[in-house]
């Protein structure tokens, strides 16, 4: 442990000084945390660091990541698209498979199985790079739920495939394509259904409990519990995981304390951001430039198969679903967005290097995958934003830009105001020019302030997201307060307790009125409010 802990050190210290030049450079965290940790593998700057472990993936990093996913999930999304997620993350994950395997059968020399087995990991979309990107992207609500719930649900069906064609690789007698869709079909609904008996036990023990720190206990033993149980039976883990946390979701916002729902979601935005941070520095600390070197043409090759793969993928199902139901299929130009949007990620390496010893051919298998997951979590992941500009869906709010400039107007020349006013009582700044440049600033101030209401009169819904933006922080303003007047003694526990709890639910009821009105563009508002 002495030995070990330098290098856990190092490797924070890594991911903080990573952070840090991503949001400077304005460039995706993960794609920062891939390219410094391969720049740290190539300068050897971190010796010792371990391989990347499959089992440490499959067993802890997954099951945490799919169940915050479910767990911060929005539910109404996913009943409103629940056809074409279903059929993206079941038939499309399937016709991804066959596509890219064949394909590389063809192109890359690979016997049928194996082909079939590296489209299989290939077909793996990195959930936490999708969440990340449309959870901040300002595209039409309806193509982000649908994208969303696709990349909590095609990881199990891409799983349970995988498995089936690996024993077949290892050696066992090789399925009818019938009999291979019953066994991911049946996984996968067996998985559900684990999901949800784990996710309904843990929503009755913490709806009992009222104790956050317990109630945190109870989620996480969920989220392994239900990955692990499902694994055991040979079902899905993954999407058993996803619906335990959709399942405990709608329980904690059912039936427990504000004060136990915030500490819940924060403990489990720390967590995944911690597993996020470990996977994405991991991917770039594991690749082997000298490894890759000998498969450059296999894995150029193989990055446009898996596109290829993904395309058909795609654009079959809502071919499909135009034809059955017009109302639910999606423009053409939503629909490039699902391949642009396709990034692979640590669980594709993951399966990778969990492949046999004995699987043939297993070093290009892992050359090829590492190599494809590195283009497409630096390529896509870089290209994600212009592709959406390019093809008009990242919606640029021009009144939040016009109110955003105004109010930086504001506060410079406030600042500016203020600063002169202190010049001017050291007597640095003569009576004169005091008094032009006060002028000055004064009239700024006010066109600022002036415009500022005229855009939140004629723009109540973009007022009424900046009011709620500005109760957050003055909340938050107030918690680290009383946090401060509890710690000092200036009040008692129980007092502080329980007025933390009142901010807590007031935090929360502002969290309702701004996502409260489900896909629209705009925030909702209560009932005799005008904006707020």
């Amino acid at each position: 442990m002495h030995l070990e802990m330098p290098l856990v050190i190092g490797l924070m210290v890594a991911a903080i000084v990573l952070a840090i030049a991503a949001k400077r450079a304005n460039m995706p965290y993960n794609v920062a945390l891939v390219v410094g940790g391969l720049l740290i593998s190539v300068g050897n700057l971190l010796p010792g660091v371990p391989p990347l472990n499959p089992e440490v993936v499959f067993l802890v990093c997954l099951p945490a990541l799919l169940f915050e996913g479910g767990i911060t999930a929005d539910l109404n999304g996913i009943r409103a698209n629940a056809l074409p997620i279903l059929i993206l993350s079941t038939l499309g994950m399937v016709l991804a498979i066959g596509a890219t395997g064949t394909a590389l059968h063809f192109l890359v020399d690979l016997a049928i199985w194996p082909a079939l087995l590296l489209g299989a990991l290939l077909s793996v979309t990195d959930t936490v790079s999708i969440l990340y990107a449309f959870r901040r992207a300002p595209v039409p609500p309806r193509l982000s739920g649908i994208m969303q719930g696709e990349s909590l649900f095609n990881d199990g069906t891409a799983l349970v495939a995988y498995a089936a064609i690996a024993s077949v690789v290892a050696g066992a007698a090789a399925p009818s394509v019938p009999m291979l869709a019953a066994r991911v079909l049946l996984a996968s609904a067996g998985g559900a259904v684990v999901g949800l008996a784990v996710g309904m036990l843990g929503s009755f023990v913490i709806r009992h409990t009222e104790d956050p720190l317990a109630e945190i206990m109870v989620t996480t033993a969920v989220a392994l519990a239900s990955f692990v149980v499902a694994e055991q039976l040979h079902l899905s883990g993954a999407i058993s995981a996803v619906v335990a946390g959709l399942s405990v979701g709608v329980g904690l916002r059912k039936n427990v304390s504000p004060q136990s729902q915030v500490a819940i979601h924060s403990f489990w935005e720390y967590a995944t951001f911690g597993v996020n941070t470990f996977l994405f520095l991991a991917v770039g600390l594991t690749t082997k430039p000298e490894t890759l070197r000998g498969y450059v043409p296999e894995t150029l090759i193989a990055v446009a198969c898996v596109l290829v793969g993904r395309a058909v993928a795609i654009y079959g199902p809502f071919l499909l679903l135009r034809l059955i139901r017009p109302a639910e299929a999606l423009p053409p130009r939503w629909q490039h967005v699902f391949i642009v949007g396709n990034i692979k990620g640590a669980l594709s390496i993951g399966l990778a290097l969990g492949l046999p010893a004995a699987t043939p051919g297993r070093e290009k298998l892992v050359a090829i995958a590492f190599g494809v997951t590195l283009v497409s979590l630096v390529g896509q992941g870089l290209m994600l934003t212009r592709a959406l500009k390019w093809l008009g869906l990242f919606q640029q709010d021009e009144v939040a830009l016009a109110m955003s400039e105004q109010r930086g107007r504001l506060i410079s020349s406030r600042a500016a105001h203020q600063e002169l006013a202190v010049l001017h009582e050291q007597g640095l700044v003569p009576r004169a020019a005091y008094d032009h440049l006060r002028s000055e600033y004064q009239v700024n101030i006010a066109r600022a302030e002036r415009e500022l209401r005229r855009l939140n009169e004629h723009h109540l819904a973009q007022g009424a997201r900046d009011l709620i933006a500005m109760r957050r922080r003055l909340i938050d303003a107030e918690r680290t307060a009383l946090q401060g007047a509890r710690r000092s003694g200036l009040i008692p526990e129980a007092t502080a307790e329980h007025m933390l709890a009142q901010l807590d639910e007031r935090t929360l009821n502002l969290e309702k009125v701004l996502h409260g009105g489900g896909h629209g563009d705009e925030p909702a508002v209560e009932p005799g409010r005008k904006a707020s």
